[in-house]
């Protein structure tokens, strides 16, 4: 018998293949809270930052959210909050569900920011499921807290 060479990725592939085998059979017929039940992160929406050379832009996805008022969102120079609540749409109770993937529940996120920002001149707008907040850059300077509107 000669030598085999070792294969790290298929021995991983394997293993993988036997791990979803093994979940998919000890799930088949069992419902577990956290199977059924997913709540958002503890990270909160899923989001991108970014800047010119005037603005840093934070966009969030937030799909669920039926209007504007069910997020606040506030701004320091240095920082970006962002709080609500993604409701599931229709009154069903957990035991009825068969597979639930998407995220609800109450969430709230502070992200620092590149540079220091104007707060009070900030502007946000949410339209289909993605929130947009638009900071003018700033000199520094002293820090306080600002509600942003939502257009």
């Amino acid at each position: 018998m000669g030598l085999m060479r070792w294969d790290p990725a298929h021995e991983l592939q394997a293993l993988r293949h036997q791990m979803n085998r093994l979940l998919d059979e000890t799930m088949r017929g069992r419902r577990f809270g956290w199977w059924r039940r997913p709540v958002l992160p503890e990270a909160g929406p899923r989001l991108d930052v970014y800047q010119t050379d005037t603005e840093v832009v934070v966009t969030a996805e937030l799909p669920g959210i039926e209007s504007k008022e069910d997020v606040e969102v506030t701004a320091t120079e240095d920082s970006l909050s962002l709080k609500g609540e993604i409701k599931r749409g229709q009154d069903i109770r957990d035991e009825n569900y068969y597979h639930s993937e998407r995220y609800y529940g109450a969430f709230h996120r502070t992200l620092p920011l590149p540079v220091k920002v104007k707060p009070a001149e900030a502007r946000a707008t949410y339209r289909n499921g993605v929130l947009e907040v638009r900071l003018p850059k700033a000199e520094p300077g002293r820090d306080r807290t600002v509600r942003i509107d939502i257009h």
